[in-house]
């Protein structure tokens, strides 16, 4: 199968960045013959909390016009991230929806970030409410989870939806001073200890002056190799991948077969003095 990785320039206009990634959608579909294609977090607005607010009626615009292409090109698309109401709450969610553009699954994140540095502490929860469900969905080429940006950083949550997937679609929002940090080891890592395939997608490089999203979108190999990626700059990534590849990295090294779930913590005493 061929998976295509959208990374938008994201802007201030729900109109722009729309017809962008629509653009990069017909690419990616016609040119580079893509079977599914992935999006990013938050392409609709600057992740910023009060830009956030002011684009979180978004949903039904950019959704409508998803699922009108996944139905004119027959692929499916992980909808990337968008501010989603439902039920007087505002959440972090991405929709998949497939070749007949329909929506098959909604996922909210489940993880807010909340970051303290010198100068300041930001938290999402400012703005959304966390979801409480992960969310894994049945395709034409075998199951695929999809999580968002902060959810990847919790090893836990790998555990609990990577087992019987041969794609996690990370949908993520990295900033530019942690994706040089962290952005390659921490999906290497993923990909090689739960030997599944990552497509790690981030919006293309831009300042806007509390944070520079990073770019480098990326594809990672079942046994931990990067194999392509993005630069900074706006534009999607194509590349063909074998799901079958899954299994048999899982075969040559069964961690899922041999991994022990019975085991305790026990206690040492302290030395009495």
């Amino acid at each position: 199968m061929i998976i295509g990785l959208i990374q938008p320039l994201v802007g201030d206009k729900k109109e722009e960045n729309l017809q962008q990634v629509l653009i990069q959608l017909e690419s990616a579909a016609t040119e580079g013959n893509a079977d599914l294609l992935i999006l990013p977090e938050l392409w609709n607005t600057p992740f910023i909390n009060r830009k956030i607010l002011e684009h979180q009626d978004e949903w039904d615009f950019m959704l409508e016009a998803l699922q009108k292409e996944a139905k004119r090109l027959n692929i499916w698309i992980v909808a990337g991230s968008l501010p989603y109401q439902n039920e007087g709450k505002l959440y972090n969610a991405c929709a998949i929806i497939n070749s007949n553009g329909e929506v098959a699954a909604i996922t909210a994140k489940t993880h807010l970030l909340e970051v303290h540095t010198a100068k300041h502490s930001y938290y999402e929860k400012d703005v959304f409410t966390s979801g409480n469900s992960l969310c894994k969905v049945a395709t034409p080429w075998g199951n695929l989870g999809v999580l968002i940006c902060y959810d990847n950083r919790f090893c836990e949550t790998y555990r609990l939806i990577a087992q019987d997937c041969f794609l996690i679609a990370a949908v993520c929002g990295f900033n530019e001073q942690v994706g040089q940090k962290h952005w390659k080891p921490l999906f290497q890592t993923r990909a090689m200890e739960n030997q599944v395939f990552i497509a790690a997608v981030n919006p293309a490089k831009a300042d806007y002056g509390s944070y520079t999203s990073y770019g480098h979108s990326m594809i990672v190999s079942p046994d931990g190799q990067v194999l392509a990626q993005l630069g900074s700059e706006p534009g999607n990534l194509i590349y063909e991948i074998d799901p079958e590849e899954v299994a048999r990295i899982r075969k040559r090294s069964p961690f899922w077969k041999i991994r022990r779930t019975d085991l305790k913590v026990i206690p040492v005493p302290e030395e009495k003095s």
